[in-house]
């Protein structure tokens, strides 16, 4: 769907979050993710990294995540969110995408965003909530086309997930995952299975779901089951900014 379309037709949408998620129901569908996250967070994951990489006859146990790859996995509702002070007004979809763009210097595509931003920006986008156990931090973006102010429909959100305070250490050591999302094509919103590539620096995730594609990068070091199941413990970004985060002291 052409961007500049897509744009004009959310514009005509009454506030996604208005009605459509009442307090009560949202706070129940969090204390379900949280327990499945806090609980046994890989219960259920893996079934369809299972199907595609190995083959629907070989079993993968749970633990075999952790010790094949030597890094285990938690939950996100204890990692940081580093643009969470960001929140700008709340005029509207459209209005809220303008102000985050004067909020950038004009040349750069990535701009800083909170993820109650982006949740508004990108109605129904989902975001892990399992990351690898040494990630503490998470960075979030809107990505513009520069020449038009507009959303780049090919990724129009970026997340990075870090060990440790972000931009300190450089990207190749401290950013262990980096979740880019993009905008479905017709053709796009009928392929749910995820596909897995080798790429330089480590392995590269690809699905869609709904209106999104989402691509996963994660570095060398996190195993292809544990990205596996970062990828498929997706959620709706919009439950997920309810939760209260920590912040750095």
């Amino acid at each position: 769907m052409n961007l500049e379309l897509e744009l004009a037709d959310h514009n005509r949408r009454a506030d996604p979050f208005g009605d459509v998620m009442p307090r009560l129901i949202t706070i129940a569908l969090i204390t379900a993710l949280l327990a499945s996250a806090c609980g046994n967070a890989l219960d259920g994951v893996g079934e369809l990294s299972r199907r595609i990489v190995h083959g629907d006859d070989e079993e993968i146990a749970v633990t075999t995540v952790a010790e094949s790859t030597g890094i285990g996995l938690r939950g996100i509702t204890d990692l940081v969110w580093w643009n969470d002070g960001l929140d700008g007004g709340n005029e509207g979809r459209l209005a809220l995408i303008r102000e985050v763009w004067q909020r950038g210097d004009g040349v750069s595509a990535y701009v800083q965003a909170s993820r109650s931003e982006i949740a508004v920006a990108l109605p129904g986008v989902e975001f892990p909530r399992l990351a690898p156990e040494a990630v503490t931090h998470v960075t979030s973006q809107l990505v513009y086309d520069p020449q038009t102010g507009l959303l780049d429909a090919a990724t129009s959100a970026a997340f990075g997930l870090w060990a440790g305070e972000p931009y300190v250490a450089p990207r190749s050591e401290a950013q262990l995952v980096v979740l880019r999302v993009g905008l479905a094509t017709s053709g796009e919103q009928e392929t749910t299975d995820i596909s897995s590539f080798s790429v330089g620096g480590g392995r590269e995730l690809a699905w869609a779901d709904g209106d999104y594609v989402y691509q996963l990068f994660c570095r060398t070091g996190i195993g292809e089951a544990a990205c596996f199941a970062v990828a498929e413990s997706t959620t709706p970004l919009a439950v997920l900014t309810v939760i209260q985060a920590p912040t750095d002291t």
